[in-house]
């Protein structure tokens, strides 16, 4: 795969471009295209690194666009480890500081049930808006249809240096690749509505019963 993450997607579209001039406009077409990306498409999943501070219970998110936490992960000792997600104010707050096992959010803040010993790092995964970054650098979205991201930031790419043929040709790309991922979300949700086995033998006894009338 040519790309996979934020930094790699930005060194791709300046690639790609053949336009060394565009390389620090390349962040502003990615943002272009995740603004159309999230009108046409549903929430992404996404895992974002995060850094505790010392001293202190929590780990500001208000960067992230997160629509609903999943997990979260902490690092110590070249270890992994997953924390419990809990209800604020329904766990007890350590009063000793040090590696945290529980968590919860407030606001626009991941709480943890003490505070840290260290900077510990961290590795949320949420459902959010497509809106890569620094400390988001990759999606769910971008591994699987990395065709997508490139066409829909490379069109604003081809705005910016006004070529109409680049426009075009990458307008194009990015309304086949658009209808497709479309179309294999639209099969996905009809997969997904399976009838409940009972309901289909309530149903049978019920017409059954209505033909021997």
């Amino acid at each position: 795969m040519p790309f996979s993450n934020y930094s790699e997607l930005q060194a791709s579209i300046t690639d790609w471009m053949a336009r060394n001039d565009v390389t620090a406009k390349a962040t502003d077409f990615i943002a272009l295209a995740e603004a159309g990306l999230n009108r046409e498409l549903k929430q992404v999943g996404t895992t974002a690194t995060l850094t505790g501070v010392s001293g202190q219970n929590y780990v500001d998110i208000s960067a992230l666009q997160m629509i609903e936490p999943k997990s979260l992960f902490i690092q110590d000792t070249d270890a992994e480890y997953e924390m419990t997600k809990m209800e604020l104010g329904t766990y007890t707050q350590h009063e000793f500081s040090g590696r945290p096992s529980i968590w919860s959010i407030e606001g626009d803040r991941i709480v943890f049930d003490r505070e840290l010993d260290q900077a510990y790092p961290f590795r949320f995964v949420y459902t959010g808006r497509f809106a890569l970054s620094v400390a988001a650098p990759t999606n769910d979205f971008l591994t699987e249809n990395p065709d997508l991201y490139m066409a829909a930031s490379i069109v604003w790419g081809s705005v910016y240096v006004k070529s109409t043929a680049d426009i075009s040709l990458w307008s194009n790309l990015l309304g086949a690749f658009l209808a497709s991922v479309k179309h294999t979300e639209a099969r996905k949700a009809r997969g997904d509505m399976i009838v409940d086995p009972a309901l289909l033998v309530i149903g049978k006894r019920y017409y059954d019963r209505d033909i021997l009338r």
